[in-house]
């Protein structure tokens, strides 16, 4: 861990760094969203015939997702990074390679507090995040406290009928994707480049 340096113009060094990245990391969000969100109405049109397509599908989104999100941790400044952040980009990547590696049946019970967890995790984060933009005058915060207080009731609600849950598993993960495809769609097209 690097100490506080008051010579250091870390807002400067963000808004660069942000800068730079801003275009690919607004094209690549809006791409993951949609094809997160196509996958979760496929999951709700055809739950059954196409669980093991979509399974692999939302696995694999899920472990590149995860990845991407460790990676954003490391690239950050160390005074802008969220550890939250780095949670769920594990919890993300976990949850893809427990799709991959586990049959249906175990994960049905599984998945529900996964998915709960996982949710209230991206939630923290996305709140945080909003915190962070705003502290630092950053436009287009509010949506991604909007949608953090949205994933954080789902997740709650998944956690308080996991019974219910499990029954109707490939609805919440088509619910999940769909959440978490609009998010990723509506804060990609909230990015832009910081004028300063």
């Amino acid at each position: 861990m690097q100490w506080y340096d008051s010579n250091r113009d870390y807002i400067n060094e963000y808004i660069e760094q942000w800068n730079r990245t801003a275009h690919k990391a607004k094209v690549g969000l809006i791409a993951l969203g949609i094809v997160l969100a196509l996958s979760g109405i496929a999951a709700l049109v055809a739950p059954l015939g196409a669980y093991v397509f979509i399974q692999s599908l939302i696995a694999a989104l899920l472990i590149v997702h995860g990845i991407g999100q460790i990676a954003t941790y490391v690239q950050t400044p160390e005074f802008f990074r969220n550890g939250v952040q780095l949670a769920t980009g594990i919890l993300n990547a976990l949850l893809g390679a427990l799709l991959l590696m586990l049959p249906a049946s175990f994960m049905a019970g599984a998945i529900v507090y996964l998915l709960s967890f996982l949710l209230i995790m991206t939630g923290i984060e996305r709140i945080s995040f909003a915190r962070q933009m705003r502290y630092y005058q950053i436009p287009t915060s509010s949506m991604g406290t909007a949608t953090g207080v949205l994933n954080i009731i789902l997740g709650i609600a998944f956690l308080f009928m996991p019974l219910i849950s499990s029954l109707v598993l490939s609805y919440l993960l088509g619910a999940y994707l769909i959440v978490g495809g609009i998010t990723l769609v509506v804060e990609g097209i909230a990015i832009k480049k910081i004028e300063r």
